[in-house]
């Protein structure tokens, strides 16, 4: 049986029953020993054991902390707040991820413990990572990229992430209503389009690239080309998946079914943050596994 301390952090309990559920079929049972939140909630028509957050202990009898009502918070505010209470980062789960198909908590703290950096050549990366709640462990966040620059910098990112972001030109960035810089890096141009100002965007990424994990990278992609799909392909990674619009017997693409009203790169970002999880997104960051999900 599974112990858990619930900390609510916000009315939007929408995960709640679900996760709960779900982690009660997986382990035969769960024990919820106490609640944390600003007020006494109420389960099941009784009161549980109510515990202020400044007096949880850290190293209390419970084997998760199990987050509610973070989903649009986001993991990287409450682990900050977790430090502030001196708990343990380790136990933290939000009630959303445990939705996620695929979920099992033993994979879930796998991916946790294997400081995964992601190599994405658009906003995937990020969006998955927040999804997940995963820290950032990497500078490709909030800008992007083209498929075939990014395999060019994917045969020596080594190489490339020695070069300095140069700034090239400034662009209009539509949905933000700013400017944003277009950077090269070594002969790669990026787009930096969630950032408005070059200086921040370069001291963003500095203190990014500096937590990437070369012993655990997945790199990932999308494509409408053939050839650039061969190309990445033939890149010299474990784990690399590239996004295609067409079925292929490649192993690094993973085909995901085109929408008339979306462009592709878009389709990809949603798989990214919400349904349908075309993949099971565990499998695929642990071990680049292709277990498919849906029909496609």
């Amino acid at each position: 049986m599974l112990k858990i301390l619930t900390w609510v952090v916000s009315n939007d309990s929408r995960f709640f029953n679900g996760a709960m559920n779900i982690l009660e079929r997986q382990h035969n049972g769960v024990e919820v020993v106490g609640v944390t939140a600003n007020v006494p909630i109420v389960k099941d028509g009784k009161k549980v054991t109510f515990i202020p957050l400044a007096e949880v202990d850290g190293g209390g009898d419970y084997d998760l902390i199990l987050v509610v009502g973070a989903r649009q918070i986001g993991m990287n505010k409450i682990t900050q707040a977790a430090r502030q209470f001196r708990l343990p980062e380790e136990k933290l789960l939000g009630d959303w991820i445990v939705c996620i198909p695929g979920f099992t908590l033993k994979k879930y703290r796998q991916l946790q413990r294997s400081r995964l950096s992601i190599f994405s050549m658009n906003c995937f990366g990020g969006l998955i990572s927040h999804t997940l709640g995963l820290p950032f462990l990497t500078p490709f966040i909030n800008m992007y990229t083209s498929d075939k620059e990014f395999v060019r910098f994917l045969r020596a990112a080594r190489v490339y992430m020695e070069e300095r972001l140069v700034l090239k030109e400034t662009a209009w960035q539509e949905a933000l209503h700013f400017d944003y810089p277009i950077v090269t890096l070594g002969n790669i141009d990026i787009h930096m389009n969630h950032y408005s100002d070059f200086d921040e965007a370069v001291k963003i990424w500095k203190r990014r690239k500096a937590r990437i994990n070369w012993y655990n990278l997945f790199v990932t992609a999308y494509t409408e080309s053939e050839e650039i799909l061969q190309e990445f392909d033939d890149l010299p990674y474990s784990k690399k998946v590239c996004f295609v619009p067409f079925k292929s017997n490649l192993d690094s693409a993973w085909y995901i079914t085109p929408q008339k009203d979306l462009e592709f790169w878009n389709v990809v970002n949603q798989f990214g943050t919400n349904p349908p999880f075309y993949y099971d997104v565990f499998d695929m960051l642990l071990y680049g596994k292709k277990t498919q999900l849906i029909d496609m």
